[in-house]
């Protein structure tokens, strides 16, 4: 609260109007629920915090939603209002200041932690009242007021405040529209985004079931880079999720395209996760098809893909080891002479030693697709 004094800086002469009466001129902040006590009006609580949360004065509100969580504890002994607190609350959200939206959102994850520990039909009033706000606010026109419920979803997950019910029939369901091919370019982008943080917080059923057929889909959008390489970052996560199966089955065409992309910056995402893929797959698969591709990085044209594959190798190779091991190493069995799986992996990646890789002319004088060219390190060369 220590800043809302500088907010006042200029205005403060008139807070007796806006209900603030306990705030002078010493005070290093003031009480957000000032509002509240009794005035001149001659207003219930209630009355007031109603009179104060619909005010034409933009300021007002905004000093309303951002005391929500201490006006619930105002009225959290009284059943009666505390429901009509929170109806307050669900119509407060559709204030057409984008401010306001932007305050209130940011209390919702304190106030579902209040709400969680105070009161015993939290679930009820949590899925009634609050989850609707966060699902429609990831659909906000203001940017701000999007990303602040997007933050705002991630915490509420990372808490396990949000149940099954409405993750699978409220939140998931507005990331899949948000995903689909005529969307918005920027809703879209962001909606991605926010899709594979939560996939790590979701249960394999859920993600498999309802965002794996989307997911992808998003691997091959043709037309939106930002989209691919953000699919490509999370590859390995949907991976470990959903299990061996459909990563053999579903994904592991859509890992082979991502890898072989025309902008380096997504074939590099490949290889940072390459070892939580090859982790999601059989050994067969991991040595006959994994390998080979991998090779296909480290042997990459940009030196960008070719050092991240370098920096992946020993990860990789190290899913090649013997589960119940506790570390990498070789065995040769006497009474076997068939070669072990980590001796047919360094067969398969001994060409590298033997067989350098090729510049393709110096680096400094090679051009990168123009549009995956912002995501190269800072101290990449440009050309001039």
């Amino acid at each position: 609260l220590l800043g809302l004094s500088l907010y006042f800086e200029d205005g403060h002469d008139d807070l007796d109007d806006f209900g603030f009466d306990d705030y002078g001129s010493e005070c290093d902040g003031i009480r957000i629920t000032a509002f509240l006590d009794a005035g001149q009006d001659n207003l219930t609580p209630l009355g007031r915090l109603e009179k104060y949360a619909f005010s034409e004065n933009v300021f007002n509100r905004q000093i309303v939603a951002r005391g929500l969580l201490d006006v619930l504890r105002e009225f959290s002994d009284n059943e009666n209002d505390f429901i009509s607190v929170m109806e307050t609350v669900a119509r407060m959200s559709e204030d057409g200041e984008p401010t306001v939206r932007a305050e209130l959102m940011e209390q919702v994850p304190n106030i579902a932690m209040f709400l969680h520990e105070s009161r015993p039909n939290f679930p009820a009033a949590f899925s009634r009242y609050l989850v609707p706000i966060v699902v429609r606010y990831l659909t906000d026109p203001n940017n701000q007021v999007r990303k602040t419920s997007q933050a705002a979803l991630l915490v509420l997950l990372e808490q396990g405040l949000l149940s099954k019910a409405d993750m699978e029939t409220k939140v998931c369901p507005v990331l899949l529209e948000l995903t689909e091919p005529s969307s918005d370019d920027d809703y879209k982008i962001e909606a991605v985004a926010i899709m594979c943080k939560v996939v790590t917080m979701l249960s394999k059923d859920t993600v498999e079931h309802l965002l794996l057929p989307r997911f992808c889909d998003l691997c091959s959008d043709a037309r939106l880079f930002q989209v691919r390489k953000v699919c490509a970052a999370n590859f390995g996560e949907f991976c470990s999720i959903v299990g061996q199966e459909a990563t053999e089955k579903l994904l592991m065409p859509k890992f082979f395209d991502l890898c072989s992309d025309s902008l380096w910056g997504i074939r590099k995402a490949c290889a940072e996760c390459f070892m939580m893929v090859s982790n999601s797959t059989s050994p067969e698969v991991r040595r006959a098809k994994l390998s080979p591709l991998f090779i296909s990085l480290i042997s990459d044209q940009s030196r960008w893909v070719r050092q991240a594959a370098f920096q992946s190798l020993g990860r990789f190779i190290s899913t090649f080891a013997n589960p119940s091991s506790t570390g990498l190493h070789f065995t040769e069995d006497e009474s076997d002479d068939s070669p072990s799986e980590e001796e047919q992996t360094l067969e398969t990646l001994s060409p590298l030693e033997s067989n350098p890789v090729q510049e393709q002319g110096d680096e400094e004088t090679q051009t990168e697709p123009l549009d995956d060219r912002a995501d190269s390190p800072p101290d990449s060369p440009v050309l001039v």
